[in-house]
């Protein structure tokens, strides 16, 4: 902060200070030890507060992501090898359950698909035999026996088709025109795509696709081991973030884990919280503050009312138009909202929280801050 600034004319005038014992008559210049008073009007334009004794809870400050909800998660493993023919979605569309999202086509289809047919071919065909036998049965014609065989062919063929059906489930699909199409197993939002059109896959490799609801979202802050006894399950966070300047979003650790990450080296504490809104993303970078036990009390000073000045903080505690003191600090805390202060000013105080830079100003040129 640069303490001389050319001030507006409007500044000008409500400055107009006068020293302490006159009644419109003027001080030499050259007594600068003795402090300015605050004049009518600039008395109008300024704001008193009081300083307040309160319990200071350090915080935390934290790095963390945005991840979805993993309690609530569908990923796509592909269980056989092939070629995409068409995707029908892209990252961070909203699918319905049933909903076609993927086609994909393999030799491992082709000769299910054969076997399908034959099932179904035979199917129809023993469904006619039986039929047919079964009339000639009322009627005396055919015997018991007939009618259990084409029963039993009736049942294999059926068998048949259910277990390609039940295989194609493990897939993830159904198979018409020998394609697996692949649909939405729930509702939600595509929050990872990893697969194109044209595009081969292999068995067991990497999810081509994941599905979450963003109703609830996690979000994990990373703990260094220097940092494991100040965190833990319970404790109360706020979480900001640069793409909503002032909004803070509240929320608890719901637990740490057990292992560290192999990468960054820390564990991870997991924090969910309810997106209202949608606004929190996938991969969104946020700070997370996590808020510790009642240190101690101190005398709260408002953060508004606090200069910063040739390295040092300071605040203008008032005791009347001519007794204004410019008091540094020593913050033992700072929030959004108050210094946390153990010395040179007390509960009760009365702090100047508006325009004090002006005052601070001609406390300055008067030579009376220290």
């Amino acid at each position: 902060m640069t303490p001389s600034i050319k001030w507006p004319a409007a500044a000008v005038l409500l400055l107009s200070l006068t020293l302490p014992g006159c009644g419109g008559g003027q001080q030499e210049e050259q007594d600068t030890a003795t402090p300015p008073c605050i004049s009518q009007e600039l008395k109008k334009s300024i704001s008193l507060e009081p300083a307040t004794l309160q319990p200071w809870h350090a915080n935390l400050l934290l790095n963390g992501k945005v991840g979805y909800d993993e309690d609530q998660v569908y990923r796509f493993v592909p269980l056989l090898s092939g070629v995409v023919q068409q995707v029908h979605f892209t990252l961070g569309d909203y699918v319905k359950k049933g909903q076609l999202l993927m086609e994909v086509k393999s030799a491992e289809l082709s000769n299910l698909h054969a076997e399908l047919q034959d099932g179904q071919a035979r199917l129809q065909l023993a469904e006619r035999k039986f039929s047919a036998t079964e009339a000639l049965h009322t009627t005396g014609v055919a015997a018991d026996k007939d009618l259990l065989e084409v029963n039993t062919e009736v049942a294999a063929a059926r068998t048949q088709i259910r277990r390609i059906t039940e295989t194609l489930a493990l897939y993830g699909g159904s198979l018409e025109k020998g394609a697996l199409l692949v649909h939405a197993a729930m509702n939600g939002y595509v929050v990872e795509k990893n697969v194109i059109a044209g595009g081969q896959v292999e068995a067991g490799q990497q999810p081509l696709f994941v599905l979450s609801g963003l109703q609830q979202v996690w979000v994990k802050a990373s703990v260094y081991a220097g940092q494991l006894e100040n965190v833990g399950a319970g404790q109360q966070v706020d979480i900001t973030t640069t793409a909503y300047p002032g909004k803070t979003f509240k929320g608890r650790i719901s637990r740490l884990s057990n292992v560290f990450d192999p990468e960054e080296r820390v564990l991870k504490a997991i924090i969910k919280i309810d997106n209202q809104g949608l606004l929190l993303k996938p991969d969104m970078m946020v700070n997370v503050n996590v808020h510790q036990p009642a240190q101690d009390s101190a005398v709260a000073v408002p953060a508004r009312a606090v200069l910063f000045d040739n390295n040092r903080h300071y605040a203008l505690v008032y005791h009347g138009d001519c007794d204004v003191q410019a008091v540094p600090l020593e913050p033992v805390f700072q929030t959004k909202e108050h210094y946390f202060v153990k010395h040179g000013i007390s509960a009760g105080d009365t702090i100047i929280t508006r325009n004090q830079l002006l005052i601070y100003n001609r406390l300055k040129e008067s030579q009376t801050v220290k």
